[in-house]
């Protein structure tokens, strides 16, 4: 049946049911943008309609490349007279190099990495929106694509769709710590970063190096939201449109369950034969064995039985609807 998981993953896990954990995320990337154009800029170069942008507003967008594959999911922050792009783990120098190829005589644009290190920790949980609520009450009226500034260099946000699971505090270490002691003060607890992967996985959502990849395009592993099919060109727009349109695409990001673990990059079969892949998976206190996978939309329904290999073992997998369970805060 494979290892479970630790029993202090395990209380965090129940925790978030009926209360907020605080998470410490991954190493995100980070780029400042300066300049008149630069909201243009990154709007002529990813999927999402960010001309407009209000102060405080935040967005998701995605980096493609010219064949329409991923380069790198994106959360843009349009604060006073700048925006913060805040990238997937490890991915800042390479939007930050593929940004700076685009960037022309004309365009009134800088980019710079922050002279101090930021750090991003979540907030999850049913009780999420009461704690930080005590923390900033006027961050309660706020729609799921604005934050708030706490000062200079410091901000509340709701991700946006699709990557939105609770809320994010992103600031220097120093403020972090003293946003994190007020959410301890309002009844949240600190939980393993590794139960950010349960919750991402349960909500259906594409992670970084996972589904968010350079083998797959957007639509293919759930990144329809970030996608604006009324704008105009930018890299890799013709193939993305051309595939919706015609309802060409060749996979579709789907849950899996099973009773036993389900080891990421083990083919997917289904009982027509086409091939599909695993391409995340956890532990579940709730549902048990799950994960994600891509498959072949001709073989999406929930309840399809697959097969599932890999180093020769053979284990089996249905697919189920996403989400498997929401964690969107109310």
């Amino acid at each position: 049946m494979g290892t479970k998981i630790s029993q202090e993953l395990n209380e965090a896990y129940q925790y978030a049911q009926t209360g907020c954990v605080i998470v410490k995320r991954k190493a995100l990337g980070y780029i400042w943008s300066h300049g008149r154009d630069r909201l243009d800029l990154l709007h002529r170069l990813s999927t999402n309609d960010l001309l407009g942008m209000s102060t405080n507003e935040v967005k998701s967008t995605v980096l493609t490349n010219p064949i329409g594959r991923t380069v790198d999911y994106l959360v843009v922050l349009n604060v006073e007279n700048k925006s913060l792009i805040i990238t997937s783990p490890g991915k800042s120098n390479v939007v930050f190099q593929w940004i700076m190829k685009y960037i022309f005589f004309q365009d009134d644009v800088t980019l710079s990495l922050p002279e101090e290190s930021m750090v991003q920790t979540g907030l999850y949980g049913s009780k999420a929106k009461e704690v930080v609520a005590t923390i900033a009450p006027e961050f309660s009226t706020l729609s799921p694509n604005q934050l708030l500034a706490v000062n200079k260099n410091t901000w509340i946000i709701r991700i946006p769709p699709p990557l939105g699971i609770g809320y994010e505090i992103v600031s220097d270490a120093t403020t972090t710590q003293e946003l994190i002691q007020r959410a301890k003060n309002a009844g949240a607890v600190n939980a393993p970063s590794s139960l950010y992967e349960i919750l991402r996985i349960e909500a259906g959502l594409p992670g970084a190096g996972q589904e968010i990849d350079t083998s797959y395009i957007p639509l293919e592993i759930g990144l329809r939201d970030a996608v604006s099919f009324t704008k105009g060109c930018y890299t890799g727009q013709e193939i993305i449109a051309r595939l919706d349109s015609r309802g060409k695409l060749a996979k579709t990001l789907v849950g899996l369950r099973s009773s036993d673990k389900l080891p990421v990059g083990a083919l997917l079969q289904a009982p027509n034969e086409s091939n599909g892949v695993i391409t995340s998976s956890t532990y579940s206190p709730k549902l048990g064995w799950i994960g994600l996978g891509l498959v072949k939309p001709t073989v999406c329904d929930p309840g399809t039985k697959l097969s599932v290999t890999k180093d020769a073992v053979l284990g089996s997998a249905s697919i189920s609807a996403l989400p498997f369970q929401s964690h969107l805060p109310a």
